[in-house]
């Protein structure tokens, strides 16, 4: 019985071994394919800022930025509204867009919370913080 769990033993350090060496190799293996490609991809960013009034005006300024590709890109200035759906006052879309800003420009519904809020046709979504505006 001693002898079979000697055995048992050293057999599952030799396991345990095998095991952290391929986990270690991997995890170095993963470290070497750090490619330009991939550092771009892990750059690549949304920005919102909140909505600007000028006049009965209002606008929200959306930006892509350091991204490879393009995709579609949706700028929308909402307002908030309590118990209901938010609604929307200004919305602008554009394809292939690839970096750079775009903005939504509408009228203002009354004072109330506004916040800008951008949407990528890859499904990435981003909100400005919310301001009182009109």
């Amino acid at each position: 019985m001693k002898t079979r769990n000697s055995i048992t033993r050293t057999l599952a350090v030799g396991v345990l071994a095998v095991g952290t060496a391929l986990v270690g190799a991997s995890t170095a293996a993963s470290a070497g394919t750090d490619t330009v490609a991939n550092r771009a991809a892990a750059a690549c960013g949304l920005g919102a800022a909140n909505p600007g009034q000028y006049g009965n005006l209002i606008s929200g300024t959306g930006s892509r930025t350091e991204c490879s590709g393009t995709v579609t890109l949706t700028v929308e200035v909402r307002k908030h509204r309590r118990a209901w759906p938010d609604s929307s006052v200004a919305e602008t879309t554009r394809t292939n867009f690839s970096s750079g800003n775009l903005t939504a420009h509408g009228n203002c519904e009354g004072n109330g919370t506004y916040f800008t809020e951008i949407r990528s046709s890859t499904g990435n979504k981003l909100s400005s913080g919310r301001v009182n505006r009109c």
